[in-house]
């Protein structure tokens, strides 16, 4: 690997590993953001954009999460996102869906 994709752009650095690392993965069972009013208390919001992939959304997310907190309502269609979609099929880790 060293050889193929470090060698040939980085002359002089070296393929011996110092140290290594492994990186907490997060993820939903189909892969989507929760975005979503916690199941108790509408004042508080659940957002959890997971993974890269949801990093690379963050500022639209951050934006739309503005409007809900300022306005109390967002232009941006976020329904794609709730919780109650795991209501039928998962499990939130207290074994409660997070929906009832």
């Amino acid at each position: 690997m060293h050889r193929d994709y470090v060698e040939p752009y980085l002359a002089g650095v070296s393929d011996r590993c110092i140290k290594t690392t492994t990186c907490l993965y997060t993820v939903t069972s189909d892969f989507g953001f929760v975005i979503d009013s916690h199941p108790d208390s509408e004042r508080v919001l659940v957002v959890s954009p997971c993974s890269g992939h949801g990093f690379k959304h963050s500022p639209a997310i951050g934006e739309a999460i503005a409007e809900v907190v300022i306005d109390g309502e967002t232009r941006f269609d976020l329904s794609a996102f709730s919780a109650r979609r795991f209501a039928a099929s998962a499990q939130v880790a207290s074994g409660a869906s997070l929906h009832g």
